[in-house]
């Protein structure tokens, strides 16, 4: 048994254990899309039970994320409510917009027109697209191994984010490109994700009725920055690794006809300001959200970034490239099993 233990602290490190759960999400991930089965958040909570076995937190995880996910899960039924409404969506106005802002072209017609008969393109920018709740939840993961506080800033600022979008969506519904084909607004841009490959979504968001008009802000370009952003607090070489990512996304949902590139645009920018809220107003006045200064007792060895001699204020264990620095202690008590 001892080998056992010791290759578990071996994978159990930040670092091995970030690796194995992203190489396990893809894997998963990937096989559910190629079977035509939908990355749900419900399926992924599922998932991810392995994980959180395997970092000895299992209870720790519990306590974390069913919370979150419930949440998000009741937010998007709550967008069933919109259509119910009976606000006329903005469809023509949405064109005319979109033309003001890119000197009388609308991306998403520039890009079908050329690339649109790209068989392999449209899968991959489809594949893409249906990974909308992947990332999130993969950088959740990643913050969550790695820093129990920026994972709560993350799922918190996602929330809100997305209660902010919803009101957007129940006030000002808007409407996509391809569903201003429909009417003539835009002939020239087509569903592609329709067809493209199969997907069987859960039996709870089969039971949901989808909002066909939430087009801006794009939450499909919004999740992608806002987790880059809460990434960049913890390591800034995973930060960048994010960035090919919210391209792709952004490039998909603009040549699948799924948003404008205003929408993306303005999901950017609520992914921005929804972050810059949570680190200067929100984290600095809730306790959950500060990353917590380490302390010594007299005649122990001072910690890094702690003060050397009794007596000194506590400095913030936060340190310069904005990695956490770990107390050893609780680090420990941490990798042990629930």
């Amino acid at each position: 048994m001892p080998p056992i233990r010791a290759v578990l602290r071996r994978v159990r490190r930040p670092g091995p254990l970030v690796a194995v759960s992203i190489a396990y999400l893809a894997l998963v991930s990937g096989v559910m899309i190629w079977r035509g089965i939908s990355v749900s958040p419900d399926y992924l909570l599922l998932i991810l039970v392995p994980v959180a076995v395997l970092s000895g937190r299992f209870l720790a995880f519990l306590r974390d994320w069913v919370p979150f996910v419930a949440l998000f899960l009741g937010y998007e039924a709550l967008r069933g409510v919109a259509p119910k409404l009976g606000i006329k969506p903005q469809v023509a106005s949405m064109v005319h917009v979109e033309k003001a802002v890119f000197f009388g072209r609308v991306p998403s017609e520039v890009l079908q027109r050329h690339f649109g008969g790209l068989h392999a393109l449209v899968v991959a920018a489809t594949v893409v697209y249906f990974c909308h709740f992947i990332f999130p939840i993969a950088a959740g993961m990643v913050l969550w191994l790695t820093s129990r506080v920026q994972f709560l800033r993350f799922t918190a600022a996602l929330l809100a984010m997305s209660f902010a979008a919803f009101v957007v969506f129940l006030l000002l519904p808007t409407a996509p490109p391809w569903y201003a084909h429909q009417f003539g607004f835009l002939p020239g841009v087509h569903d592609l994700v329709n067809g493209a490959l199969p997907s069987a979504v859960s039996p709870y968001y089969h039971w949901l009725n989808p909002d066909a008009v939430a087009a801006w802000p794009s939450l499909h370009s919004a999740y992608p920055a806002l987790g880059a952003l809460a990434l960049w607090g913890v390591s800034r070489r995973t930060a960048f690794f994010t960035v090919p990512w919210c391209l792709a996304m952004w490039f998909s949902v603009i040549f699948l006809g799924e948003h404008y590139a205003i929408d993306v645009l303005g999901g950017i920018a609520f992914a921005l300001a929804t972050w810059a809220l949570m680190l200067y107003a929100v984290a600095p006045h809730i306790t959950a959200f500060r990353t917590q200064p380490t302390t010594t007792h007299p005649g122990t060895p001072a910690h890094p970034g702690t003060p050397a001699h009794p007596g000194t204020p506590a400095t913030d264990s936060t340190a310069r490239d904005g990695h956490e620095e770990v107390n050893p202690a609780r680090a420990a008590a941490d990798q042990a099993p629930d």
